[in-house]
C-alpha cells in the first residue's frame, strides 16, 4: 500500500508538470499533419502483452501514460521511451489495482506532432520484438463552454416563460427543489410500488435545458419525483443505476457542454446518496457526456471528444482543419490508471463518415461516438452516429473487428434492419444487439420516424436480421439522443431524447405508460432508464406546519408508506399515507403546544426517520389562534 501511495503522489506530480507544460508545446505546434492511414490489423496471438496507446496510434495525447496489460511491475523489465523531438523520457510506475498491469507515467509531456519510440523486452502485441512507435497529436482548440442557464423570470431561447413556469413543481417542505412537472398516461400510469407495478421500479432521468432546475432525477409512474438533485453551474447526462463493488449505485456525467459533446467527469453515489467516487479520464482527456459505464471489474468506461489539427484539403476541407478524435478509455477507479485506450482516428476511416468536412465548421465531428457496451466476450461495442455504424473493438489489440451498418458494413442487412443516426447500442441477454434507431439521413436513405430495434447478428454467416421493433403509435421522430432498454419479461423502455417523452411498452408494442414533460418547459433528458432502486438518504425528512396542515417530504426515500405526526408528549395527532413527493397531513382541531414530531413509516409501520416540523416562514406557530 505504501508503494502504491507513493506512486499516486508521483502521478499527481507528473500530471501537474503536464498541465504546466502543455501550453508551451501548443505554442510550438508543427503544421497540421495529413489524415492518418488506417492501422494495420494486429493479431491477439502476436504477443502476450497489450499496450496503450496501441502501436501505430496517430493521435496520442502529449500527456499520455504508457499502459501495459498482461504484466505486473516486477515483470515489466526495462522500458526505454524516446521522443523524436523531446528525447529520452524518465517516469514512474503506477500499478493497476487488479495486479494485471502497470503504467509508465512520464515525468514530462511529449511534444505535439513527434513520434515516440518505446523499447521493451516484452512480447508486445503489434510490436517488432518488443519495440513499437506511436505519434503524438497536434492538438486543436476546444470549443467555448458556457455555464448552463437556469431560466426563471427571463425568457428561454424558445417558449413562453409565463406558461413554462406554471409547470415547475414547488413544495412547501422542500422550497429548494423545483423539478419539472411530469404528465403520465396509459394503463400503468399512477401505479407505485412492486405490488402494483407490472415492471417495478422508477424512471431515471437527467433533466436538462429549458426552465427550472437541472440535474439527476428519479420519477415514479405517477409522475412524482422520488429524488431530485439540482446542480449549479454544470449539466448532468447519462444518469443510470449500476453496480459497483457488488452494490447498487447511481451514476451520471457532470460537466459543461459544447455543441453535441461535453467535458467533465463521472459521479458515483450510493443508496444513501453519498458520493463514492468521482472518476476522470486519464492522459489529459476530459470525459464526454455520452457514456458512463461501470464494469464488473470495478473499472469505468468513458469517452472523450478531443480536437486535433489535421490537413483536410484532400477531402474538400481546410488545410489547417480540426477533427474530433473520439477516445475510449477503461479507467481503474482505485488508482486512476488507464487500462485501455482506443482512438477513432487511425481505426475508422474519415471516408466512412456521412458528414461533409467542407461543411463541418470549426471541428469535423466525423465519427460522433455515443455509446459503449461490454460484449459477451469482453470486447467493446461502440455506436457512432455520424457513420451510422456500430463497431466491435478488440480490447487486446485496439483493432476494429467488424462494423455493423454504415458505408462499409461487414454484415448483409435487410432493409428493415438498417438503422440511421442511432444511439445506445447494447448486447442483450438473448444475444441480440439492441439500439435506438433515430432515423434521419445517412447518405441516400432518409426516414423521419424513430424506433427501438433488436438485431440478430450472426458473426458466422455475417448477416443482421431484425427480430424486434418498437415504434410509438404517434410516429415520434427524435432527431438526436435517446435510449432503448430491454427489460425482464419482454417490456421495453424508450427514452425519446430530444423529444421530452419516455414510453414503457410491452413485447407486442402496446403502450403501457407514456410520460412527458410539458413542451412549454423546453426540458429534455438525454436518456431514460428503468431501474429498481432503494434509497435511504442520510438527511432527515423535511416538514413544515401551515395552520392545521403539515407538509412533509423526504427527498430520495423510496420505502416511506405512511407519515405520522405526534405532539410533544408523543401522542399521535394524525397520520396519512404517502401521497407523492410531498404529503399533506391534516391536524385535528384544537390547541397544540410545543413542537410536532413527524415520522416516516415503512409498510410494516417501522420508523425510517423523523424530524421536527417547523412553521412555514411567515406563518404562526402550530395551533396558534388569530390575535395571539
Amino acid at each position: 500500500m505504501a508503494r502504491r501511495s507513493s506512486l499516486l503522489v508521483t502521478l499527481a506530480v507528473a500530471a501537474a508538470l503536464v498541465a504546466a507544460g502543455l501550453g508551451l508545446h501548443r505554442v510550438l505546434s508543427p503544421p497540421a499533419p495529413p489524415v492518418p492511414a488506417l492501422a494495420a490489423p494486429v493479431s491477439a496471438a502476436s504477443g502476450t502483452v497489450s499496450v496503450f496507446p496501441a502501436p501505430g496510434t496517430p493521435t496520442a495525447s502529449p500527456a499520455t501514460q504508457l499502459s501495459f496489460r498482461g504484466v505486473d511491475a516486477d515483470g515489466l523489465g526495462p522500458v526505454h521511451v524516446t521522443g523524436s523531438r523531446s528525447g529520452e523520457h524518465t517516469g514512474a510506475l503506477l500499478e493497476h489495482s487488479d495486479d494485471e498491469g502497470v503504467s509508465f507515467v512520464p515525468d514530462e509531456p511529449f511534444v505535439e506532432g513527434e513520434e515516440v519510440t518505446v523499447a521493451t523486452q516484452l512480447a508486445v502485441r503489434g510490436s517488432d520484438e518488443g519495440r513499437y512507435r506511436f505519434t503524438v497529436a497536434v492538438l486543436g482548440e476546444r470549443p467555448e463552454l458556457k455555464t448552463p442557464p437556469v431560466y426563471e423570470g427571463e425568457a428561454a431561447p424558445t417558449g413562453d416563460p409565463q406558461l413554462a413556469l406554471r409547470h415547475v413543481r414547488e413544495f412547501a417542505s422542500a422550497p429548494d427543489l423545483e423539478p419539472p412537472q411530469v404528465e403520465v398516461t396509459g394503463p400503468e400510469a399512477g401505479t407505485v410500488g412492486p405490488d402494483d407495478q407490472r415492471t417495478p421500479g422508477v424512471t431515471v432521468l437527467g433533466v436538462k435545458n429549458g426552465y427550472g432546475q437541472k440535474g439527476p432525477m428519479l420519477v415514479d409512474d405517477a409522475g412524482e419525483p422520488v429524488w431530485f438533485h439540482p446542480l449549479d453551474g454544470v449539466d448532468a447526462r447519462d444518469v443510470k443505476v449500476q453496480s459497483y463493488r457488488g452494490e447498487p449505485v447511481l451514476t451520471w456525467w457532470e460537466g459543461l457542454v459544447g455543441t453535441g459533446f461535453g467535458y467533465g467527469e463521472a459521479v458515483v453515489v450510493d443508496y444513501r446518496y453519498q458520493e463514492v467516487a468521482r472518476v476522470r479520464m486519464g492522459n489529459g482527456y476530459d470525459a464526454d457526456l455520452h457514456e458512463v459505464l461501470l464494469t464488473d471489474d470495478g473499472t469505468m468506461l468513458l469517452m472523450a471528444y478531443e480536437p486535433v489539427r489535421m490537413d483536410l484539403s484532400q477531402l474538400g476541407g481546410p488545410r489547417d482543419g480540426q477533427v474530433l478524435d473520439n477516445v475510449v478509455q477503461e479507467v481503474d477507479i482505485a488508482t486512476g490508471a488507464v487500462l485501455f485506450e482506443w482512438h477513432g482516428l487511425g481505426q475508422v476511416d474519415l471516408a466512412e463518415s456521412y458528414q461533409d468536412p467542407a461543411e463541418a465548421g470549426d471541428r469535423y465531428d466525423y465519427l460522433h461516438l455515443n455509446s459503449i457496451d461490454v460484449d459477451d466476450d469482453g470486447d467493446l461495442l461502440v455506436s457512432a452516429r455520424h457513420t451510422c455504424a456500430v463497431y466491435s473493438i478488440d480490447t487486446e489489440t485496439g483493432g476494429v473487428q467488424w462494423r455493423l451498418g454504415g458505408r462499409r458494413s461487414d454484415f448483409a442487412m435487410g432493409d428493415d434492419a438498417r438503422f440511421l443516426m442511432q444511439h445506445d447500442a447494447r448486447r442483450t441477454d438473448d444475444g441480440a444487439i439492441t439500439l435506438f434507431d433515430n432515423g434521419g439521413t445517412c447518405g441516400e436513405t432518409r426516414r423521419e420516424v424513430s424506433r427501438g430495434i433488436a438485431l440478430d447478428v450472426d458473426e458466422q454467416e455475417m448477416t443482421a436480421t431484425l427480430v424486434r421493433e418498437h415504434r410509438h403509435p404517434d410516429g415520434i421522430f427524435s432527431e438526436s439522443q435517446a435510449s432503448y432498454q430491454q427489460l425482464p419479461g419482454g417490456d421495453v423502455l424508450l427514452g425519446w431524447g430530444s423529444v421530452e417523452r419516455w414510453t414503457l411498452m410491452d413485447a407486442d408494442g402496446r403502450v403501457l405508460l407514456d410520460a412527458a414533460v410539458p413542451e412549454d418547459l423546453v426540458v429534455t433528458s438525454y436518456r431514460a432508464y428503468r431501474a429498481d432502486w432503494k434509497g435511504e438518504p442520510t438527511t432527515p425528512p423535511s416538514a413544515v406546519v401551515d395552520g392545521d396542515r403539515v407538509h412533509v417530504s423526504w427527498n430520495g426515500a423510496t420505502e416511506v408508506a405512511r407519515w405520522r405526526v405526534s405532539d410533544a408528549s408523543g401522542s399521535e395527532l394524525a397520520a396519512a399515507d404517502r401521497a407523492g413527493f410531498e404529503t399533506v397531513v391534516r391536524l385535528p382541531a384544537g390547541d397544540r403546544t410545543g413542537p410536532l414530531r413527524v415520522e416516516a413509516l415503512d409498510a410494516d409501520g417501522r420508523t425510517l426517520g423523523a424530524t421536527t416540523a417547523e412553521p412555514v416562514p411567515g406563518a404562526g406557530s402550530p395551533g396558534a389562534q388569530d390575535g395571539d
